[in-house]
């Protein structure tokens, strides 16, 4: 595998340690929420355990909700910060 995030190799390991972790991370949330049939367990904001700050609107349905939006804006403008000019 050659994925190449950062010029150091040490730096590249740990971030992409960390790419993996977190994706097992989610996908064993999506397996949660499917099986629990529960969409809170896909919040952005208690994933990001923001929760311990606004805990009455991040544990809302309205809060769940808005997490969706919120992780779709932030991929959106991550996708648009890093386009290449293709």
């Amino acid at each position: 595998m050659k994925i190449k995030i950062t010029e150091n190799k040490y730096l590249n390991t740990l971030f992409l340690l960390m790419l993996v972790s977190a994706s097992f991370h989610v996908l064993i949330l999506f397996v949660s929420a499917l099986m629990f049939q529960n969409l809170h367990f896909l919040n952005y904001f208690r994933i990001l355990n923001i929760d311990y700050f606004l805990p009455d609107f991040i544990n809302s349905f309205s809060g769940d909700i808005f997490s969706i939006f919120f992780a779709a804006f932030l991929y959106l403008a991550i996708l648009k910060l890093n386009e290449d000019g293709r």
